[in-house]
């Protein structure tokens, strides 16, 4: 195997790794949970209000991260396809 085969296969496998760590990020993003508030809604809005962004805050910072890997993963992926073709 000559080295520019061995680092398409090495630009392949941390491309597969970024691909998995932006998933994750993206699974994260979508699970963040508003924080309930205990009193009513028409009591304290402005906490509702709050909350919500929150959490829509630490989405987008994951969703941010996410995409920043994804990326990554596509420039990683797309080395490798270009050093697999190289005689």
């Amino acid at each position: 195997m000559t080295i520019i085969r061995i680092f398409a296969v090495v630009c392949a496998g941390l491309g597969l790794a970024a691909a998995i760590v932006a998933a994750a990020y993206w699974w994260k993003a979508s699970r963040v949970n508003i924080s309930h508030v205990s009193a009513s809604i028409s009591d304290v809005p402005e906490q509702y209000i709050l909350s919500t962004q929150v959490a829509f805050h630490e989405s987008s910072h994951l969703n941010s991260r996410a995409a920043i890997w994804t990326g990554a993963a596509a420039i990683l992926s797309a080395v490798a396809s270009i050093l697999g073709v190289l005689p």
